[in-house]
């Protein structure tokens, strides 16, 4: 499938201070089917599955890209042009792990984050804060065994394909270690935690396609039928964001920051009676009528406790502007 395109909702001078044109996640979500459809979807936690995968533009709320494929298919063998991806940066999980990726994506011009795997072997090279001198010339994952600080900003080579990584530890201490993260953006290292929580924006997008737009409710085994309903699932996904488009603009700016992925689908659902007869129909007061429905659940789509509970988007401002 192609390359949809979307309007900036929010966060347009975030992207000034990132540097980037716009901010990409990638992930991929499993969907069960049943056990007779495992000829054309074999699956690996199960019989049959399908599994579907994505790209969000986080401040569109578009998905821009996406593939669908059986359940078995890796991760790593679906991820958009890399010549697509200039001027952008793309966040992604252990899944899509690959110094050469990485590699290719700053050589094409564009930015990436992701974690770290627990067994890399990576070399200090340089020491930005964190670490003493005595660090440089040891293996990341060996050094440091115990908390020196909050926060660690290193410069590490992956020597096999002579790549430089800026590297970035943030003490966890529930676990009790570092989380490492790899990056080739240019930005205040204390931004790059709050700017990887971003990847939990697209779980909410699974998550309301499942739970709202019936995405994990299929129960047939012919491989049309499976098709046509992902599909089906996916363009209603699309047509929701037009509640949040019509809705954005009478929010005010920290409302605009909380708006949730999950209660677009949900109200989504609950306006569909009213959307359908307008898709079906060029009479305007079927327009006027579905515009009512949506000013009635506005204030739905966005998180009521906002001002407590500051959502990614709003921490990753403040934390720019700090």
């Amino acid at each position: 499938m192609g390359t949809i395109k979307g309007t900036l909702l929010v966060g347009e001078e975030i992207l000034r201070q990132l540097g980037v044109h716009e901010v990409y996640v990638v992930d991929s979500t499993t969907i069960t089917l049943p056990d007779w459809a495992a000829l054309h979807f074999p699956g690996t936690g199960s019989d049959a599955a399908v599994k579907w995968h994505t790209v969000l533009n986080v401040f569109s709320g578009c998905f821009q890209w996406n593939w669908i494929t059986e359940g078995t298919k890796n991760d790593r063998k679906c991820f958009p042009e890399i010549k697509d991806l200039a001027g952008k940066l793309i966040i992604f999980d252990l899944g899509y792990f690959d110094f050469t990726l990485m590699q290719h994506i700053d050589i094409t011009g564009g930015f990436y984050l992701c974690r770290l795997k627990s067994n890399t072997v990576v070399m200090i090279r340089e020491v930005v804060q964190g670490l003493g001198k005595s660090a440089i010339g040891k293996s990341l994952m060996m050094h440091p065994k115990k908390r020196r600080g909050n926060l660690i900003e290193v410069f590490c080579d992956y020597e096999r394909i002579g790549l430089r990584l800026r590297v970035i530890g943030f003490w966890n201490p529930i676990l009790c270690q570092y989380h490492w993260y790899a990056t080739n953006l240019k930005v205040a290292a204390i931004v790059i935690y709050p700017l990887y929580r971003l990847r939990w924006q697209i779980e909410l997008m699974f998550k309301g396609c499942k739970q709202s737009l019936n995405l994990d409710g299929i129960a047939s085994g012919n491989k049309n039928i499976i098709e046509s309903l992902l599909l089906a699932s996916l363009v209603a996904q699309f047509t929701s964001q037009t509640i949040l488009r019509s809705s954005m603009t009478q929010l005010e700016h920290d409302k605009k920051f909380a708006v949730s992925y999950q209660r677009i689908s949900k109200v989504f659902c609950i306006i569909a009676k009213d959307f359908i007869p307008f898709l079906l129909s060029s009479v305007e007061d079927g327009l006027e009528r579905l515009m009512r429905k949506i000013d009635l659940f506005l204030y739905e789509l966005f998180d009521p406790n906002y001002r407590r509970r500051r959502s990614t988007i709003k921490i990753i401002q403040d934390t720019l502007n700090a």
